[in-house]
């Protein structure tokens, strides 16, 4: 165990140390297309030349119109390095979510061979796996005839490389991204859009934690002392792989707030959120405040949504 934490933290170290021309050289990939429907509401997207994947398969599911005449905005569930999240659009939990917040579930199959750096990865959405989340989704709204659906913002869970690709897929298409969030997943620039509301998640045993929430730190703080909308929180007793239950629950409060504040009656156009009618919480003692009370520097709080989001926030990293 500690041999594969060893080789995953020289990763991220290569990661972190490798030139930044290189994230702009990935962006050179030709036109894909997509490859082959699986069924009426799966397929597969084919990289074409020089994209950042090899497989890419992508699963929609949409509430029925009896529950749900019509979904607002589309959830995006992203899985570990090389994994399949589409199981996840069957699971009944996150369809009982779907349908109580009126949105589509979308889940992720990425995989990428033979790469070095997170660059050239599929976590780097920018790199042709955000391309092809668009290019499958356009696709399977069109077979289904429900083409506003392909219209639609998202809301971005991932865990691990899934979580680097809602990052990075937020930095790629900002104004389609309501919120997003990332568990247990390296950040290593500063891309993404600090008005959209951001949610990192780390566990304790994570290893090493202390360069990985020293890390992350910097970078919810960078943005945090531009008024920032981002907030992380630390899951006691955790290691990379523990289970994601207390994670995705506390997801789920932070993204039923971020549908309320940030979703426009009139059109898919994404509202912005003033810092001020959101709450703080002190990352060393996790007590919370309205932001307009919060005692101390707010530029080294995190930013959280709303009070229902600040209890939860607080609870989820009590020991």
């Amino acid at each position: 165990m500690k041999i594969r934490y060893l080789l995953f933290f020289l990763i991220i170290v290569l990661f972190a140390c490798h030139k930044k021309a290189k994230e702009s050289d990935t962006n050179t990939f030709q036109p894909i297309f997509i490859d082959h429907f699986i069924d009426d509401w799966t397929c597969a997207v084919n990289p074409g030349t020089g994209a950042n994947f090899n497989v890419a398969e992508f699963r929609l599911w949409i509430p029925d119109t009896s529950d749900v005449p019509e979904v607002k905005a589309i959830l995006v569930l992203a899985d570990g390095s090389n994994s399949n999240a589409m199981y996840m659009t069957s699971e009944n939990e996150w369809r009982k979510y779907a349908i109580a917040n009126k949105i589509a579930l979308m889940g992720v199959h990425l995989e990428s061979e033979n790469t070095s750096t997170v660059f050239e990865s599929y976590s780097n959405a920018g790199g042709g796996s955000g391309a092809a989340l668009l290019k499958a989704l356009e696709a399977i709204a069109t077979k289904n005839n429900i083409p506003n659906v392909a219209a639609l913002p998202f809301l971005l869970r991932g865990y691990s490389a899934g979580g680097m690709f809602t990052y990075y897929f937020t930095a790629y298409q900002p104004k389609r991204v309501i919120a997003f969030a990332d568990i247990r997943g390296w950040i290593i620039n500063q891309n993404a859009d600090a008005n959209i509301p951001g949610l990192f998640l780390i566990g304790e045993l994570d290893m090493p934690l202390s360069s990985q929430l020293y890390m992350l730190e910097q970078i919810v703080q960078s943005k945090r002392k531009q008024d920032g909308l981002w907030s992380y929180a630390i899951e006691p007793g955790a290691d990379h792989s523990e289970g994601l239950e207390a994670s995705d629950s506390l997801i789920k409060q932070f993204f039923s707030s971020a549908l309320k504040y940030r979703l426009s009656p009139a059109s898919n156009d994404l509202l912005t959120i003033d810092p001020a009618s959101g709450w703080l919480g002190n990352n060393d003692t996790k007590s919370v405040f309205p932001y307009a009370f919060y005692p101390e520097e707010k530029g080294e709080a995190g930013w959280l949504i709303d009070e229902a989001f600040a209890k939860e926030w607080k609870e989820y990293q009590k020991k």
